[in-house]
């Protein structure tokens, strides 16, 4: 799909998910989820993850066009802990000419020297649960030690669950996972196959995922991860980056480096992918929804809740809590929006008033439409809600015009009487008189 795209230079990275280690607990940054409750379109999240320090920031730093935008460290020390998102989401709209943004996400490394098993598999599903796009960043090669690093992938699904009563297998979890990019740095391996004919870097992916011969449980081992990865990534590709310089001291300032200093094999690399990356960023899914922002929010906050209750995440569930947030705020606003269009100088008419309750409401149902979320069940509830409350201020409305119109009609009619009353009092009145001051009351 085509897509065009304006880059947000500006802005920083925040928390999106973070890790208390005083309370064993993940936090959501508010700032972060402030940010994606303010945007309406459609969303696509592209997540770069991988084992620590072997950067994943300058990817996102690339797509971005800034220097130290996501921190790039020099040292052994991991830079990113949790996930951080860029301030500014980028604007892009796609061949149709309908917008989206794109939300970029460092997550942190998996398997650094302080994380535990399940502390890499949270992050690691987390990242995937929340992306449309999920990039896995590597050093090499894919050889039995990289495919053993995304062990994770079969633990994930002991992680994630789909609805609360199901077991969670790879097949029912693939609708709800990304589109996934397995990115090779620093690659120096030729791509050929047996007979030495060029292949492509997904035909590479694709026969090392290719199930090994043997018995055995390392046997069944690695299939296991190959056959996981297969299942749950079915849309799924691979790119490979060169060496980008071969002075190894100046690769720790490689983020600060000018273009002419890298080898022109990575620039053209690094411009490849870019394309590739914003060409499979599409807005993300969940079932037949696409997710906004404020969605997309709400279930950050839902799974990391699962995650804090010592629960394991279940995407229906979340949905469904989101949904009803969401459905619950689509009230609110509809209601709103019929008081906003409700015309005060409407006429004091039966038929006045009821049509103008009749555009009111459907002004409702489309400010409804345009935030609700999720199924007609849920749906359903809501609108009623919104339909009543627009109902009842209907009433309130009715009742005061048609109050003010009989107030004024009475006003009316006592005046005439006291004018006719007056005129009859006159010795000199003529019955040309009376009706003269007749006419003006009806004038008036």
């Amino acid at each position: 799909m085509a897509t065009t795209s304006t880059s947000n230079q500006s802005g920083e990275a925040l928390e999106l998910i973070r890790y208390d280690v005083d309370t064993g607990k993940f936090l959501v940054g508010e700032q972060a989820l402030a940010i994606l409750r303010n945007i309406r379109t459609p969303l696509s999240v592209v997540a770069v993850c991988g084992r620590a320090r072997q950067g994943k920031s300058f990817i996102l730093n690339q797509l971005l066009q800034v220097t130290g935008g996501f921190q790039i460290g020099s040292t052994t020390r991991p830079c990113t802990k949790g996930l951080w998102m860029w301030s500014t989401p980028q604007r892009r709209m796609d061949e149709d000419g309908r917008e989206y943004h794109m939300v970029l996400l460092d997550t942190e490394g998996i398997d650094a020297y302080d994380q535990t098993a399940q502390y890499s598999t949270q992050i690691f599903s987390l990242a995937v649960l929340l992306s449309s796009l999920f990039v896995y960043n590597q050093m090499g090669g894919i050889d039995e030690a990289a495919l053993d690093r995304l062990s994770l992938v079969t633990e994930m699904t002991k992680h994630i669950k789909v609805r609360t009563n199901s077991q969670g297998t790879d097949r029912e979890l693939r609708e709800f996972t990304p589109s996934f990019l397995w990115l090779l740095r620093d690659f120096y391996l030729r791509l050929e196959d047996e007979h030495g004919r060029t292949v492509t870097p997904n035909d590479y992916l694709e026969t090392a995922l290719m199930p090994v011969g043997g018995l055995g449980a390392a046997v069944e081992a690695k299939n296991a991860i190959r056959t996981s990865i297969k299942n749950l990534f079915s849309d799924r590709d691979c790119a490979t980056l060169v060496r980008p310089m071969h002075d190894e001291l100046a690769l720790v300032t490689l983020d600060h480096m000018q273009p002419e200093q890298l080898r022109p094999e990575f620039r053209d690399g690094v411009a490849s992918l870019l394309k590739l990356i914003l060409q499979k960023a599409q807005p993300k899914h969940l079932g037949a929804y696409v997710l906004s922002g404020p969605v997309l929010a709400g279930l950050t906050e839902a799974y990391v809740q699962a995650i804090n209750n010592g629960a394991v995440p279940t995407i229906a569930t979340a949905w469904q809590g989101v949904a009803e947030q969401e459905c619950r705020r689509a009230a609110d606003v509809a209601e709103a929006a019929y008081a906003a269009a409700l015309a005060e100088s409407v006429a004091p008419e039966e038929s006045a008033l009821d049509e103008e309750h009749a555009r009111c409401l459907g002004v409702a149902a489309a400010a409804f439409e345009d935030v609700a979320v999720g199924e007609d069940t849920i749906r359903s509830a809501h609108k009623h809600k919104y339909i009543d409350g627009c109902t009842a201020r209907f009433a309130q409305v009715r009742a005061r015009k048609l109050a003010e119109a009989a107030a004024t009609v009475n006003e009316l009619l006592l005046e005439a009487s006291t004018l006719v009353s007056s005129a009859l009092a006159s010795d000199s009145t003529q019955p040309n008189d009376v009706q003269e001051v007749l006419a003006q009351v009806c004038a008036a």
